[in-house]
Formats: C-alpha cells, structure tokens, sequence
C-alpha cells in the first residue's frame, strides 16, 4: 500500500481517543461479575479464536500480503499455524498453570496455611508491532485471557490490513463483553496508555516502549515490554560452519529483517572469516534466488517511510557491500544485504537496523568480543555459533535470552520465558512464565486457631519467660518450616512407637533376627580381608 491509497485505508480506521474511556469503563464493570475467572469460559474462548483463525485465514493471508508482502505459507507457518499451536498449548496447560500453588510456612507463622493464588490483574491492554501482526497483537493477548483478564488490544496502524481483520477475529468469535480490538491511528495511540487500564503489554522499539512506561507510571500500572536492540552473533572457529551460515541468514532476513529477534550484526572468528562470508553469500541466493524481488519467500518492508530509513543506514556507513545494497522504495523492497566491517560508528551500528542488512566483522579474542558487547544495551538476545567458548559468552554476557547454535528458535519455545532486559524490555510472556506475568500471584495465609500457649506468648507483656522464649526461637524461625517440624514430628513418632513395641516384644524377633544378619554380614567381610 502505498501514497494515496494508503491515506485512503487509514481514514477507514477512525482515531477518536474520545471510545477509550467508555470501552475501559464497561470492561472493568463486567470483570466484576466474575466472568473470566470461570476456567471453562477462558478455554471456551480460546477455542474460539482458534477456529476464527481457521476461518478467516483467506483474509489473514490477503492483509498480510498487502502489509508486509507475505506469501500464502509464510501467513500460515509463521503467523496462524504457528498461533494456533501457541493457543493449543495454553489450553493444555490452563488448568495447572490456574492452580492454587503451595508454599511451605515458616516456623514464625505456624500453624498455618500458605500459597499463592493466580489471580488476574483486570483489563488488560495489549499494544500491538506492525512486524508481527498478528503474533505480537494475539500472542500476549490470548496469554492475558488464558489468565482471566479482560482484554483490549490495539493493533499496529502501520499493519492496517491486519487490523481490520484482528477487529473483524474479535468481532465475530469472542465474547465481546469482554474482549475487544479498539483500531486507531496516532491520537488512539498517544492518548490510550494514559488511561488506568489494570496491565499492559507492548511489543514495539525501546524509544516508545518509554513512553508507554513512562504514561504507565502515572496510574502505577504494571507492564511487560517487549523491545528489540542489536542482538549480536558471534560464529567461532568450532562452530559448523554450512549450519552457522544458514540460521544466519535466515534469522537476519525472515520478514526482511523486520524481526526484534533477528541477528543484528555478526562476529566471526578470523580463522574462517573468508569461507563464513562466502556461506552467507551462498544461502542469501540459495533461499531468495538471484533476483530475490521474485522470490516468493521474501516480504516487503512494511512502508515507504522505513525503506527510506533502512537504505539511509547504508549511507557512509564505511567498509563493503558483499551483496545487496539497492531498493526500490516505491515497492516498499530493499535487497538482502552484507556489509563487511562497516564504522561502528555509523548509523547501522549505532541504531537497531530492523531490515536486511547484516554488518559482518572478524575476531581473532573472544574477549574483544565480550566487551564489545558489554559496552553496549544489554541486547533482547545473543547468539553463539560452535562450543569452544559457549559457557564463557553465557558467564560473561548479559542478554534477556542466550541461544546457543540456532537463531529465532527460541521464540516457539513454549516452555521457555520470552522478554527483554534493561532497554530491551522487561517482563515474559509465552508459556508458563508469560502466564504469571500477566498475572498476580496473590500471596494466601491462613493462620489455624490455637490459642493457648505458647502460641500466645508473641503477645505482651514479654515477662521473663516469654523474652527467653521468643529470643531463641526467632534466630532458627525462618529456616525452619512448618513442613520440616511436621517431618521431624512424624519422624520422631516412628522411632518411639518402634521402641514402645520392642520394649513390650512386639518386634524384638524382628531386630534380634535383622541384627544377627548384620553381624554374620560383618564377620564374614572381616574373615575376606584376612585372607
């Protein structure tokens, strides 16, 4: 989509801030009645959304096409496959994820009862990337209704096919009293965090992820961050090389690099610096054919405004193109393209490239490395190629994910936490851990009644006995649980009904029987040495 008929779809999508306090008002009444606590109706309407998927997925198809240059099967493997799988996977889990969990008391608190109860925040706000549509929009959003919030997402207005559809999703498949897809431009954008939704989640660049941090604070709401960054790649001399190059180029340009997860510039060791840079060559041709504007796999860049910004880094950025280097903006298409050791000064190292342009540079230390990266935002992700100095890159990196021979993986990992740290987000999402985030996990005490003592001598006046009480008890009070006393208890029970019953002859066979076993066991042992 492009000039004119891009003003003409966005002026189908209306930006009147003025929807969004009404829209909260009614969805934070409804979570009052308690309808999305009820386990049933989550999985009920995840159900739903998955058979929405499958029935709008023609439409989902043609709006990712229109946005972002998708093919049939990309949609389909990297976006509604993919969720639909996600969304499976949570229902399986709902019921254990939901569960109170038990937490053992300290000896202070006995007796009693502790766990921590999930319990969700309320209205959820879900704020949308246009590189994902539909992954950074319903991933987290599906997650905040698994965990029996209400739940708003705004999508992207750079993505506005996808848009329409998600509303459309919504619309038709969910119980709308309680989830909805408010679309919009600019002014929904600005005005929407600042209103006193319960939680919100936003996938988007670190600049804005401040400023959606930044309204956040003023209503104290919890958010979970899902940033970007330069993600680096380091390919060592042990590393397989022909499997290195390819999970290299496929990391960096799946969705023509629009990915936060994407190798953002790699460091490879000089020992095979010449024979990686021409693997890499190899497999951009391999995967995109010589002219990759025909190839089916390769997706466009999602406007005129980011292509102008993605061939701008090119510009001055020092060292040499090894492929690639041309776009056509009117096409919203910018070529695969290697730089080799470009300034680190330059912009396209300076900034996150989100685009398809992977900077190459050589090691000879991998400690040049470490503190290259060191010196640096701490990154959503780094990669490590080979094994001779893996553990070393884990101990002395810091990363919000470090994965070790495979690039963007991770991500379909539904057991495995998602998220940033420091400027690359905060928060999970996905799986199990993605569940708790959007959730509070209220801490429960229930204190059993005995009042007597010496339950009651926590209470004044502290007279003599009980200061010598409480003095050596509070010092082993909070390493000492509950569970542990009960142990010990029953423990102790056992030794002295055994000793009762030997005393009165009950078992006295039983140890005279077992304790001559022993001794013959002895004396034989004893009878081998000597020999």
């Amino acid at each position: 989509v492009h000039g004119d008929q891009y003003i003409f779809l966005m002026n189908q999508i209306p930006d009147d801030p003025s929807i969004i306090k009404p829209t909260l008002d009614e969805l934070k009444a409804n979570f009052l009645n308690g309808g999305t606590r009820n386990i049933s109706f989550r999985k009920q309407q995840l159900k739903q959304i998955i058979r929405g998927l499958k029935e709008l997925q023609p439409e989902f198809e043609e709006a990712h096409k229109k946005d972002l240059g998708y093919s049939k099967f990309n949609t389909h493997a990297f976006s509604i496959g993919l969720q639909c799988s996600m969304i499976e996977h949570i229902i399986e889990c709902i019921d254990d994820w939901s569960k109170e969990r038990p937490i053992d008391t300290p000896l202070m608190a006995t007796p009693g009862k502790s766990y921590l109860k999930p319990e969700p925040y309320g209205v959820a706000l879900v704020i949308g990337s246009w590189n994902y549509p539909l992954l950074t929009s319903l991933n987290p959003g599906i997650m905040a209704i698994a965990a029996g919030n209400c739940v708003v997402i705004k999508p992207s207005e750079l993505s506005p096919h996808c848009s329409m559809v998600m509303a459309k999703l919504f619309e038709k498949y969910v119980d709308k009293n309680y989830y909805r897809v408010l679309q919009g431009q600019v002014e929904i954008a600005k005005n929407i965090c600042k209103h006193s939704f319960d939680v919100i989640v936003f996938t988007g660049s670190t600049e804005k992820g401040k400023l959606v941090a930044q309204a956040a604070a003023e209503n104290l709401i919890p958010c979970i961050l899902e940033l970007g960054g330069k993600s680096p790649t380091i390919v060592d001399e042990d590393c397989d090389l022909d499997m290195a190059a390819r999970k290299v180029i496929f990391g960096r340009f799946i969705n023509a690099g629009q990915t936060c997860i994407a190798c953002d510039y790699v460091y490879v060791h000089s020992k095979i610096k010449d024979k990686f840079q021409n693997k890499l060559l190899q497999y951009v041709v391999e995967f995109y054919g010589k002219n990759p504007e025909e190839s089916q796999d390769y997706s466009r860049i999602v406007n005129d405004f980011h292509s102008k910004r993605i061939l701008g880094l090119l510009n001055n950025c020092g060292g040499k193109i090894l492929i690639g280097g041309k776009g056509d903006v009117s096409k919203k298409f910018i070529e695969p393209t290697i730089v080799e050791s470009p300034d680190v000064n330059s912009k396209v190292m300076q900034e996150e490239i989100f685009g398809p342009i992977l900077p190459v540079y050589k090691f000879d230390v991998i400690d040049e490395v470490i503190q290259f990266i060191n010196k640096r935002p701490k990154p959503l992700v780094i990669y490590y190629f080979g094994s001779k100095n893996q553990n070393l890159v884990e101990k002395k990196t810091f990363s919000g994910a470090f994965v070790v021979n495979d690039t963007i993986a991770h991500f379909s990992h539904g057991n495995l936490p998602f998220g940033g740290v420091g400027f690359s987000g905060y928060g999970f999402t996905h799986g199990k851990y993605g569940f708790d985030s959007i959730c509070h996990l209220k801490p429960v005490f229930k204190k059993y009644n005995l009042n007597f003592a010496p339950f009651t001598w926590i209470y004044p006046p502290y007279v003599g006995y009980k200061q010598k009480f409480i003095k050596a008890f509070v010092p082993i009070s909070f390493g000492v649980s509950q569970s542990k006393m009960v142990k010990l208890g029953l423990l102790l029970s056992a030794i002295v009904i055994f000793l009762i019953s030997y005393k009165l002859g009950y078992t006295k066979d039983i140890v005279d029987s077992s304790a001559q076993s022993i001794k013959n066991i002895v004396q034989k042992a004893g009878q081998k040495n000597e020999l």
